[in-house]
This record gives structure tokens, C-alpha cells and sequence, in this order.
């Protein structure tokens, strides 16, 4: 998931000058929380790249779904990505994203107990 942010931050530098990068700087944060209930960990990766649309974001968990160059991605992270937080933590993986504004993908695990 991170390797995703990055890829889409080096995206959002094309065809920009090197003073517009400077003046935007790339940005990815990442914030772990406990809920308030304090049943889950949250864990959220955001960055400040191109953001996707809501065709991109239908199709994101796709198996082999890309949005990368032939030879640039297999469309497989982001799907095994939510199997392995979905199905064998009982997770919860969701994606928030704005063109223009960047994305954020959020991740809620239980806390065993």
C-alpha cells in the first residue's frame, strides 16, 4: 500500500517543474490509532498525489486490476491487500480519495482478546 502511494506521488510529478514540486511537496502520512471503542487498531496511509476517480475507485480491490504501465504492476497488491486484512484478520480495508487531492486507505483490525 505504500509502495502504491509512492507510485502515485512520482505520477503526480509529471510534466511539473521542479519549483512546482518544491512549492508541493510530496507527502505520505501514516497514523495508527485505537478506535473509540478500543476494539480495533486503525491504521490510515494518505497522500497528497493525483487522487482517483470513482471508476478507478470501483475497480481499486480488482484482482489484476492496474492503473500502472504494462510492466509497472501485476493488479495484484491492493486485491491481496484486502484478502489478507478482510479475510484472515477479520479487518476492514476502505480507500477515500478527491482528484486533485490525494487518497487514503484506511485499515481497521480487531484486537483479539
Amino acid at each position: 500500500m505504500i509502495a502504491n502511494a509512492i507510485d502515485a506521488l512520482e505520477e503526480s510529478n509529471k510534466g511539473l517543474s521542479f519549483q512546482q514540486v518544491e512549492d508541493n511537496p510530496n507527502r505520505i502520512t501514516i497514523v495508527t490509532t485505537l478506535s473509540e471503542d478500543r476494539h480495533h487498531v486503525l491504521i490510515q496511509i494518505q497522500d497528497n498525489g493525483m487522487g482517483m476517480s470513482e471508476n478507478v475507485k470501483q475497480k481499486l480491490f480488482g484482482y489484476l486490476f492496474t492503473t500502472k504501465g504494462v510492466g509497472k504492476g501485476t493488479g495484484l497488491g491492493l486485491s491481496i491487500s484486502r484478502q489478507i486484512i478482510e479475510e484472515k484478520h477479520g479487518g476492514q480495508l476502505t480507500v477515500t480519495s478527491e482528484l486533485g487531492k490525494g487518497t487514503e486507505l484506511a485499515i481497521a483490525i480487531p484486537i483479539l482478546s
